[in-house]
């Protein structure tokens, strides 16, 4: 089968198409020929090298963890899905490979598409979507229902960003969305009550406290502190140094720091799925590229101008 490969460690040049062995399934799992996948900056910091004491992986290396794909073969013990099933996933992150023609997904984390979705949406959703809902659920204690907070969403135009202004109004937050003018206007349609441009001088000015910050572009923590009122909240799925220590800090304090640590599960995914029915969560896609052109996608990632998520078209 073709896939992108690195066979070493380095930026988007370290990419190129490959003749593979195609995989098989193994018990519990389930072997998918790839519709779509998507790219997620974890995917090219993880080539640099810079994570490989943190995640290490083994080269050669199939990069890409979500996926889309229709079921060809199922592992030993599989029941929960048959031949024909068009399916999503976020694939073990030890393992990726996404970003090949037939990819292997463990049914733990593995869902049904809504009917009708398009498979590159589809491949979008479950990386970012379940870091924006357990950002925004289990870290940031957002209920899904009924939500008084304000919220704001640093970062409100990305790929996990998008979705979290979605999230966070379907839960009946009043979300402000923090974008660049340019992507205003997209903020706006996706359920921000307001909008500011981080580019304008006193941008913040008048805005009443926060009770939840949601910070996908990442750095220091101090800055967005401050927007908190008492007993606020601030995680961020981007966390640096300044999150991770001031989160040990917070049996001791009201305002609590947290960094999104993302547990892969098909409950989750599913929470998400029925948002998409619903219609009140749609993945934006910024660009679309096909499998050879996994490089240009990386390197649109990289310059961090995307609005919304990058599709690879693998199947034609």
């Amino acid at each position: 089968m073709r896939a992108m490969v690195y066979r070493a460690y380095g930026g988007p040049e370290c990419l190129e198409s490959a003749d593979i062995v195609r995989p098989t399934a193994g018990p519990g799992q389930v072997l998918l020929r790839v519709l779509a996948s998507s790219v997620n900056p974890v995917d090219w910091k993880l080539a640099s090298g810079k994570l490989r004491l943190l995640r290490p992986i083994r080269l050669p290396f199939v990069p890409g963890f979500d996926v889309a794909g229709e079921v060809v073969e199922l592992g030993a013990g599989v029941t929960e899905f048959s031949p024909g099933d068009r399916v999503h996933a976020r694939l073990a992150h030890g393992r990726g490979a996404a970003s090949a023609e037939y990819s292997v997904a463990d049914v733990a984390v593995t869902v049904r598409m809504p009917a009708g979705m398009d498979p590159g949406e589809a491949a979008g959703l479950p990386l970012a979507g379940m870091t924006a809902l357990q950002g925004l659920r289990d870290d940031c204690k957002l209920p899904m229902t009924g939500a008084t907070e304000r919220v704001l969403v640093v970062g409100a135009s990305g790929g996990v960003g998008h979705l979290a202004v979605q999230i966070a109004r379907a839960a009946g937050a009043t979300v402000v969305g923090v974008c660049s003018g340019k992507n205003a206007e997209l903020v706006a349609q996706l359920g921000a009550h307001e909008v500011i441009d981080y580019t304008e001088p006193d941008a913040y000015r008048g805005q009443a406290p926060f009770d939840v910050v949601f910070d996908c572009v990442g750095g220091s923590p101090r800055p967005w502190l401050a927007k908190l009122g008492p007993g606020g909240r601030y995680a961020s799925p981007m966390p640096g140094v300044g999150t991770l220590l001031r989160s040990l800090i917070n049996p001791l304090t009201r305002t609590k720091v947290r960094a999104v640590m993302l547990k892969t599960n098909a409950a989750d995914l599913q929470v998400l799925d029925r948002l998409v029915e619903a219609g009140a969560l749609r993945v934006v896609v910024d660009s679309r590229y096909p499998l050879v052109g996994l490089r240009a996608a990386w390197e649109r990632s990289i310059s961090g101008r995307a609005a919304g998520k990058l599709v690879i078209d693998v199947a034609s």
